[in-house]
């Protein structure tokens, strides 16, 4: 059985864009990025066990998204995850969006960016 080792900016194969926020009361994270290697863009909103939302697709416990519960993971570009975040009434800052685009046409990973909601945004670490 092999381990898996936790992930550092320094090291990982994606792209990585940060956004905290509320839903419904709780905090979540969305995270939006580019998948280097697999060549695909992804999106999860991460969130407390407790918040239950019927516009979830799959119940889980962990996340109130993610690009992996759905039939075609991989197939989906960023205006899909627009839809998403609005089927959701989430919005995040216009900068996640814009620079995961650029991540795709530099095809970058080994970058983790968190945004605010004032369209700032920031590389911890770098």
């Amino acid at each position: 059985m092999r381990a898996v080792l936790p992930c550092s900016s320094k090291d990982t194969t994606m792209s990585q864009h940060y956004f905290e926020t509320h839903h419904k009361g709780f905090p979540i994270t969305v995270m939006l990025g580019w998948d280097r290697p697999l060549r695909y863009f992804f999106m999860t909103i991460r969130k407390p066990a407790e918040l239950i939302d019927s516009a979830m697709q799959v119940e889980d416990e962990d996340f109130l998204y993610s690009n992996l519960h759905e039939e075609d993971p991989f197939g989906h570009g960023l205006d899909y995850y627009r839809a998403v975040l609005g089927h959701f009434r989430i919005d995040v800052p216009d900068s996640m969006f814009t620079e995961v685009q650029k991540d795709y046409a530099g095809n970058v990973g080994n970058r983790v960016v968190k945004h605010e909601a004032n369209g700032w945004f920031a590389e911890p670490g770098a």
